[in-house]
């Protein structure tokens, strides 16, 4: 059996409370916006001018949506929490974009091969004891030419990590699934060479101090501007939070 991902009861209940609450404002001098736009700055280069573009695990499904607004391509939204696709779709009304929400199982991609001009994660990958699964489906389903991007959250205990998920790596009641994996970029970069893709371009990024992480939201996000000048550097890749991960699947 291939590893479960983290707890579905854990994100069913995420994804519910985030129902309760209106949309937030995507344009918002806000810690997540800021985030978001970081990584759709080192993605904006590869997308592509026509096509369909998958994201999976989607949860609220922001960055895909932020792709749509860049973007003229056929969204897809794929998780395996119900709730989680009607946060999707939430969140596909608020960014003013059309969606094509899809239950079903990253391990098993409901697609056929080549299917995709662009397929996304955010998140996803770190709760995988091994991702290597999830990776082949991702790249299969991708069209010769077409995009790879994820984001990943190795398991790292360091002064940096901020408020709730530094509380959640470091403790010993992880829930049960909580893999947090601390596979780095080098692994990926040898898997996905593995699985049929070309120049992988890793970027070890956000250096965020944890000092900052009672700071208001905009005071963050200023923060968080001033240290972006280190991502792709030595310190990124010592104290970054996270590592994105572009490729380009082999052309026929």
């Amino acid at each position: 059996m291939p590893d479960e991902p983290a707890d579905n009861r854990l994100w069913e209940q995420a994804w519910t409370e985030s129902l309760r609450h209106a949309s937030p404002d995507h344009s918002a001098a806000t810690w997540s916006n800021e985030i978001d736009r970081r990584k759709m700055k080192l993605l904006s280069r590869y997308l592509p001018k026509a096509g369909r573009a998958l994201e999976v695990g989607c949860g609220s499904a922001r960055f895909l949506c932020r792709v749509g607004r860049a973007a003229p391509l056929s969204l897809t939204a794929l998780d395996n929490e119900p709730v989680a696709l009607q946060l999707a779709e939430d969140t596909a009304g608020a960014f003013g974009v059309k969606i094509e929400a899809v239950q079903g199982d990253v391990q098993a991609l409901p697609f056929a091969d080549d299917s995709f001009d662009l397929i996304l994660s955010g998140g996803l990958l770190e709760h995988f004891e091994d991702p290597k699964v999830v990776l082949r489906e991702m790249v299969r389903v991708i069209r010769p030419g077409g995009i790879f991007y994820a984001d990943v959250v190795p398991r790292k205990t360091s002064w940096y990590r901020h408020g709730e998920a530094r509380r959640m790596l470091e403790s010993p009641w992880l829930a049960p699934g909580v893999y947090e994996s601390s596979f780095g970029p080098n692994d990926y970069g040898q898997w996905l060479a593995e699985f049929g893709l070309e120049h992988v371009r890793l970027t070890t990024c956000g250096v965020y101090p944890r000092v900052i992480e009672r700071l208001p939201s905009w005071v963050r996000r200023a923060v968080a501007r001033c240290l972006e000048p280190l991502d792709g550097g030595a310190a990124a890749a010592k104290w970054g939070w996270y590592f994105v991960i572009v490729g380009r699947k082999l052309s026929a």
